[in-house]
């Protein structure tokens, strides 16, 4: 029995359990089952999330994975293109029914959308030129740019002091765009930039073979589906389809194809995805 099959067959028996209570489905999980259509905002502009190739194909990461999780619940898939402005506005007006668009699960945005499982595990990175650094440690005493006021910063600041570096504050140099730290690493007056994996992977693939990411810590963003609120039928079946997609090496496929040791810029996984026990 597919996935999405238990889960109606079980929503059906809690209904018998306590007819007199209802709202058990609620209206994306209805609305997706009886159309047999998963709408799902994926991006468009994004590498290796979602882009248009050189030919004008829409591949990556989350355009393969958005297919997977309708074939996994045997829907259809209606893929719309979205950036990381549009999904939100799109998937609180019900034009899409699930957005991926390396969306981080935070707090400020509970209050809007739930969330699934992650199925993705970012981290703080720092974008070098190819070959000039081995190690984040290897940075000591050296010019590091971060966008200003931002987490990054403040993580590039601690890395410094952390190695010991008495000029940290001197050499977190701070931009007011990522485009300008990106220039002036192209230009080689910064030694490297500190932000997270996905973005700085999207400024990697602008310059192919030129740039390359070392790890700047163990901390992990969990990138999740961003769902409507309050449909909780709806949140575990997607829940549930990404744990089987875990468990029968589906993810793990597709995560090798985008961030795999033979890509241009690997990216290896920080954790296991989640499997809840039966």
């Amino acid at each position: 029995m597919d996935i999405r099959s238990w889960l109606v067959g079980f929503l059906a028996l809690t209904a018998l359990a306590f007819p007199l209570q209802d709202g058990y489905c609620g209206p994306t999980f209805d609305r997706v089952t009886r159309a047999n259509l998963l709408r799902v905002g994926v991006p468009y502009n994004l590498v290796p999330q979602g882009y248009l190739n050189p030919t004008g194909e829409w591949v990556g990461f989350e355009v393969d994975l958005a297919t997977e999780l309708a074939a996994h619940m045997n829907f259809k898939v209606e893929k719309v293109k979205v950036n990381e402005t549009t999904w939100r506005s799109m998937l609180s007006r019900g034009q899409i029914d699930a957005a991926l668009c390396r969306i981080v699960h935070r707090r400020a945005l509970e209050g809007e959308f739930d969330f699934s499982v992650p199925y993705f595990f970012d981290s703080p990175q720092i974008m070098i030129i190819k070959g000039s650094f081995k190690t984040a440690a290897s940075l000591k005493g050296q010019k590091i740019a971060s966008v200003q006021g931002s987490l990054s910063e403040k993580a590039a600041m601690r890395l410094l002091r952390q190695l010991g570096d008495e000029s940290a504050e001197k050499n977190v140099v701070s931009f007011p765009d990522r485009p300008g730290c990106f220039i002036s690493l192209g230009r080689e007056k910064i030694a490297g930039w500190l932000d997270s994996g996905m973005i700085l992977l999207e400024y990697c693939s602008k310059s192919p073979g030129r740039f390359e990411l070392i790890s700047a810590g163990d901390n992990a963003d969990e990138i999740a589906v961003a769902l409507p609120q309050d449909d909780s039928a709806w949140r575990d079946l997607i829940n549930f389809t990404i744990q089987e997609m875990a468990a029968d090496g589906t993810l793990k496929k597709i995560y090798d194809k985008w961030f795999g040791p033979d890509t241009p810029q690997p990216f290896p996984s920080k954790r296991p995805i989640e499997i809840w026990p039966e």
